[in-house]
């Protein structure tokens, strides 16, 4: 039996120490798509390096989470609310941080949300076979 996909929201001031509260959402997002605990923490590890570089490279006033979770899978994306022409995918995509999101998860994007708005977006899907 499929179950309707899930959309959760959650906006948070652009501060390192509300980061937690993201990580604890997708936490509890990803433990209601039944991922096994080492996905659930791989999850939490990127939402904390995606906001990290938002709060380095885009720190506006608040940082949007919207997470979309289906059968298979929990579909992450943090944005800034601060429009910025200092975006650099150059610069972002060689750091530590990205690295590790991207090593964690499934497929990883590096956008702007409409008009301008950086934002960083992630998929993880549920590993079926898990050792």
């Amino acid at each position: 039996m499929t179950t309707p996909p899930e959309v959760v929201s959650a906006e948070v001031p652009a501060t390192p120490d509300f980061v937690q509260v993201l990580r604890n959402v997708a936490a509890g997002v990803a433990a209601r798509a039944d991922m096994p605990i080492d996905q659930i923490e791989e999850i939490r590890l990127a939402v904390t390096e995606a906001a990290s570089l938002l709060l380095t490279e885009a720190l506006g006033t608040a940082i949007r989470m919207t997470i979309r979770r289906d059968d298979d899978l929990v579909d992450v994306e943090l944005s800034s609310d601060r429009t910025t022409s200092s975006w650099r995918s150059d610069r972002i995509e060689t750091s530590w941080a990205w690295i590790v999101v991207s090593g964690l998860t499934d497929e990883v994007q590096l956008d702007r949300e409409g008009a301008g708005a950086p934002s960083i977006a992630f998929v993880k899907r549920r590993d079926r076979n898990p050792m």
